[in-house]
Order: structure tokens, then sequence, then C-alpha cells
């Protein structure tokens, strides 16, 4: 992205920044919680690849992207009319960015054999701000729910869309009632109870300077029934963002971390036998922004790590339920919308990712032997800025896609993984042999016993005469990679 001027604002100082924007012609962008803001000439042109590591296989360009103009919120891939392929949930959010958006429902992009439709077939009917989509089965009939987690100035309550058989209602089956309402964040779907059922904890914040915090809500799940009054909720008032659930202290029962905002500390709200208590029992000590948080065993001890999307992007190391600082970003710029730990190269750990608002930048570090790499391995550089990330399998290759989110036009940007196709090579040593006979076999029999046993190889290998499938048609140019060396 080119050269423009970030501010951190206040809630009531956004109108005035629309304002002046607007009067030298400006574009403005704004983010979902309303805190940060952007000016900056419109720029055109696709966005570039700007650093590409090996083990990282998205290619120059996005593979898929939309044509609308709006801003996302929140991003998940997951199967909607349960018809075998992963789809995008999207949810977009209202702000004071200039030139307006005029619209911001929330889609769904349905997935046909690998290929997600050019326009959203599903579009929710309300039209409130939402800061994030969640996917779950909450009422227990076998469909995937969307919660969207609402707010806005209008503080509007967040909805379940309650699934079917042919996807999600677009109308809400369920409704918030926060006390005194709130603008929510983010939310965490988690039986955290551990009865069976789905529950959900919400990050969230006030609408203004004068009533600008709030504390996070926890709604219990009861036999596939949603309270929709919030049975917890934590002591401290503030400003929260990101939520994630993991068991870093080893007794049994998943503690939920937290990213706040300026002038609060992230921290962890211990899980005691399935309730959670009010106040943190670990803090960063550290009042400083945070925006995004993430569990993962990055270091390959059996205990989760946990990475928070601070300046620069810090990991905490756990060691027997005690965390130290272990990892630091080394990259030039931060400015957090989401994080998220993904196996991208299917190496059998957690690498991070994380998008950046205000430089539009979205980053990938690859976990090596237990280190994630200090400056980002792939960087992919957006004209946009940055707001959301998501991962799933969207082209049915059994390798991970990037899903991206912004505030502009694309708004959704799709990254297929594509590994290199070395034919005959089945063990992936970089050379066809006798070595490749058994895994080749096992090929044969399908992706998912092949990857089982060769997770960060590639099973289109074994499609040694090109023709896009593997069966029995393969034998014999397999035995020819073998005998001469010589493979499509």
């Amino acid at each position: 992205m080119s050269a423009h001027t970030t501010a951190c604002c206040c809630l009531l100082l956004v109108a005035a920044t629309v304002i002046s924007a607007r009067a030298q012609e400006l574009r403005i962008e704004i983010t979902a919680d309303g805190h940060e803001t952007v000016v900056f000439q419109p720029e055109s042109g696709p966005g570039t690849v700007a650093r590409s590591g090996g083990g990282v296989y998205y290619g120059d360009a996005p593979d898929w992207q939309n044509t609308l103009r709006m801003q996302v919120g929140g991003l998940a891939v997951a199967d909607m009319n349960n018809d075998g392929w992963l789809d995008v949930v999207v949810g977009c959010y209202s702000s004071q960015s200039y030139p307006p958006y005029p619209d911001w429902e929330n889609l769904i992009y349905y997935n046909t054999g690998g290929q997600l439709e050019a326009n959203p077939s599903w579009i929710s009917a309300d039209e409130v701000s939402t800061g994030d989509v969640q996917i779950a089965d909450f009422n227990n009939d076998g469909y995937l729910d969307v919660f969207a987690a609402n707010g806005g100035y209008a503080m509007s309550p967040s909805v379940i869309y309650f699934g079917s058989a042919a996807g999600p209602s677009t109308t809400p089956g369920w409704y918030s009632q926060f006390p005194g309402g709130a603008w929510t964040n983010y939310a965490m779907p988690f039986d955290w109870d551990h009865d069976g059922d789905i529950d959900v904890v919400t990050a969230n914040q006030g609408n203004s300077t004068s009533d600008p915090y709030r504390p996070m809500y926890g709604f219990i799940n009861n036999n596939g029934v949603l309270a929709t009054v919030p049975a917890w909720q934590s002591s401290e008032t503030s400003i929260q963002n990101f939520l994630a659930f993991a068991d870093y202290d080893g007794d049994g029962w998943e503690d939920l971390a937290v990213s706040k905002w300026v002038n609060f500390q992230s921290g962890i709200y211990r899980n005691v036998g399935g309730a959670l208590q009010t106040a943190p029992v670990w803090t960063t000590g550290d009042t400083g922004s945070d925006k995004g948080v993430a569990w993962a065993d990055v270091d390959a001890n059996h205990e989760p790590d946990l990475a928070l999307g601070h300046s620069p992007t810090r990991l905490y190391g756990n060691t027997g339920g005690a965390l130290s600082l272990v990892w630091s970003s080394q990259a030039s710029y931060f400015g957090h919308s989401d994080l998220r730990f993904c196996d991208v190269d299917r190496d059998g750990d957690p690498d991070l990712a994380e998008v950046h608002f205000s430089n539009g930048q979205t980053h990938i570090y690859l976990n090596n032997e237990g280190t994630l790499d200090s400056t980002p391995t792939w960087t992919y550089d957006s004209p946009s800025v940055g707001t959301a990330l998501a991962f799933g399998d969207i082209n049915g290759d059994w390798w991970p896609d990037l899903v991206i989110g912004y505030s502009g036009q694309p708004c959704v940007v799709v990254f297929y993984a594509r590994p290199p196709v070395v034919h005959g090579d089945l063990n992936c040593d970089g050379s066809v042999d006798f070595g490749d006979i058994n895994p080749f076999v096992l090929a044969m029999t399908g992706a998912a016993a092949y990857y089982a046993q060769y997770p960060s190889c590639n099973w289109h290998n074994a499609d040694c005469n090109g023709d896009g499938a593997v069966n029995f048609g393969d034998i014999n140019p397999f035995v020819s990679c073998l005998t001469t060396g010589e493979c499509p």
C-alpha cells in the first residue's frame, strides 16, 4: 500500500476525521471497532506478493476474488449446506468510512465442486454492523449455524442464523440481550463446561467516549438452547477484541485468552471445573494495544503457546503452565486486524498468519522445527486495508487455502495452496526411486491414507500420467519413471 497517514482515534473523533478527509478528497477507512482510521490517496491496481519464501505455496496473485465493495468484519470457512465442500461466510460492518459503503449485509459464497460462486447466493435479510462471524451447531440439529457478532454505534444485538439442509436461514432466529447493550467485536463458540453443547463468549466495548467499556459476556447453552441473556461476565470492564480457548495449565479444562485494546492488559481467564473465573489468572503486564490472540503448540512440547497481535507480534512460550515471551516479529510495521495459526506447509507444526489494517499486508511466518521465522516468510501487499483471515481447503486438494477480507473492492480474495508437483516422487526426497514404491501404492488407496503417512508431501505426485487423477492408469507411467527417470 502506498504512503498514507494512520491515526488511532476515539469514537467521537471519527466524524471530524471524515469531514476533514472529504474536504481534501482523500479516502478514509475505519475499523469495525471504530478505533483506527486510515487516510490515504485512492489506489488502483492489484495487490502484489512482496515476499515469498519456500514452503508457502500461495501464488503471486489471488486465484479467486469477488467484485463487491464492502467492509468485511469477519470470515469463516465451513460446509454450510452439507454438500461436502467448504463455503466462505462473510460478516460485513458499517462505519463512517468515506466514500460511504452503502451495503453491509452478511454473505455466503457457496462452493460447487471446488469453485466458489461469483456472486453470493446467500444474503442476510437483516443489515446491521457485524464485526465477526463464527460457525457452530448451537441447537444440536446436525446443521451448522452462523453466529454474527454485531454492534456498531447502534449496539445491535448479536444474532444466530440457524442452519438447515439447504443452508442457514437468511433471517436470525436468536437475538442476544446484553445488559445495557454492547458493541460486540468478536465471539467464541466453545463448550467450556463440557456438557456437550456449544456456549458462547463475546468480546465487547461501548459506543462512545462517555460509555466506552463493557465486560466480556458468556452465554450458556443447555441441551441445544443458547440463553439470550449472559450468565457470566468478567469483573473488569474494558475494550476487548479477540478470544481463544486452550488448556494452558494442563488441568483438563480449556482456559480463555483475550486480547484487549490500549490501557488494558491482555490475559488469561482460568477455567476451573467448567466455570470461568471472572478475573484473569495471568496478564501480559503491558497496557499497550493488542488485537488478535491465538493458541498453538509451536515448539512441540505438548503445551499450547500464546500469540498476541502486539507491536511487534509476540509469542509466549508455555512450560508447565508458565508463560514467557520467547519470540517477537522483526517485521517493519504492525497494525493487526486478525491473527491465526495454520499449518500452511503441512509439515506437522503450526505456522502463524496475520493481517494488518493500515498497510493492507498479510504475513505468514513459517514454523521451522519449533521456531517461527523472525521476519515474514510470505507477504501479500494489498491496496486495500486488511480486516480478516480464514483458512480452509476450498478446492478439495487437502491443502489449506487462504481467505483474506478487506474494506474495499474486492472485499474477499482467496489464494489456493499450490504445492509443486514432482511426478513419481511419493516420499518427497527429491528423486524417483524404489523408495517411492510403497508410498505410491498407498497413494492409490486415496488421499486420506496417503496424507496420514506423508502429510507434507503432495498426493498429486502419484498422477504420473498427468491426467489430473490418481488411478490405475498411473501404474505404467510410474514404472517408467522408476526405470527411465522420464516422468510427465
